[in-house]
């Protein structure tokens, strides 16, 4: 184990902060896990003694009072924090001509303001203990663009764009940043999604194939677990790298394999994968 001790994971409830909640506990850390309602349900399976190390914390990303009165309750309870995973997120569904404006900025809201809300909490009180570790769970799709999912992979590219120019910022308070980019993981992030709400859409096609495909692909990826075990390792590493790739076998590799493609392949590819025969 690192130096590192307590941990703040937003969007604990369910799916990949559960998982990580989890795991980190049952190896020692001390996990305080926040959602937008607070059940008191531990994540499942989770042994007694490891239970003991997790706390909840109510938590809206969205709310700059929210945000403020997380952070008040989490430094009285744990003196300080060491390591913030910025996990809290959501995705929306359709093509851009047919996803209203208030729901683009609802998704940006949360993917990347609420994160910037949480980094800003708490990077003043790892500066000044000269020591901290910020992870945030970008995407596959940060790198890859989702055609009908395009507002979300523009949220995770601009993770990608915050986490890389933060790594450089705060180097020399020896805060480490990092990323995680999960490919399809299966948890219950379609079920949470939200659709555009134009009945008889342009796209509807394509949008209707490329769903199902999406629907399939999600029930046959790995469990959230290998996103958690990627976050212990980031967590243990003295000197953890920008980006972590994660998922299955390709959604490791086509990160690096992409680099060698023509624009113009790599959307054919995108769109052969999806199924959408434009």
């Amino acid at each position: 184990m690192t130096q590192y001790q307590n941990v703040l994971i937003t969007g604990a409830s369910s799916g990949i902060g559960a998982a990580m909640a989890k795991l980190l506990a049952e190896n020692g850390y001390n996990v305080w896990g926040t959602s937008r309602k607070v059940t008191g349900q531990l994540p499942a399976g989770i042994s007694p003694e490891a239970a003991q190390r997790v706390k909840f914390v109510q938590l809206d990303v969205t709310d700059d009072s929210s945000v403020q009165k997380c952070y008040e309750q989490v430094m009285h309870e744990a003196g300080h924090i060491d390591v913030l995973i910025n996990n809290a997120g959501y995705g929306i569904y359709g093509a851009i001509e047919d996803v209203p404006i208030e729901l683009a900025k609802a998704q940006f809201e949360t993917n990347v303001f609420g994160t910037l809300r949480m980094i800003r909490a708490f990077l003043p009180a790892m500066r000044q203990r000269g020591s901290g570790l910020i992870i945030n769970v970008s995407s596959l799709a940060g790198k890859l663009v989702i055609p009908f999912q395009t507002h979300y992979s523009a949220s995770k590219h601009a993770i990608e764009a915050f986490t890389e120019g933060l790594r450089q910022e705060v180097r020399p308070f020896g805060i480490k940043v990092a990323m995680i980019e999960p490919g399809d993981i299966n948890t219950n992030f379609n079920n949470a999604t939200q659709f555009s709400s134009i009945e008889e859409s342009a796209y509807k096609k394509w949008t209707d194939a490329s769903w199902r495909t999406i629907d399939v692909n999600l029930q046959k990826a790995p469990p959230p677990e290998v996103i958690a075990r990627k976050a212990l390792k980031i967590i243990r590493s003295k000197n953890p790298a920008t980006r972590y790739p994660a998922g299955d076998f390709m959604s490791e590799k086509f990160p690096f394999l992409v680099r060698f493609l023509s624009d113009r392949t790599k959307e054919w590819a995108i769109r052969l994968f999806y199924n959408i025969n434009f």
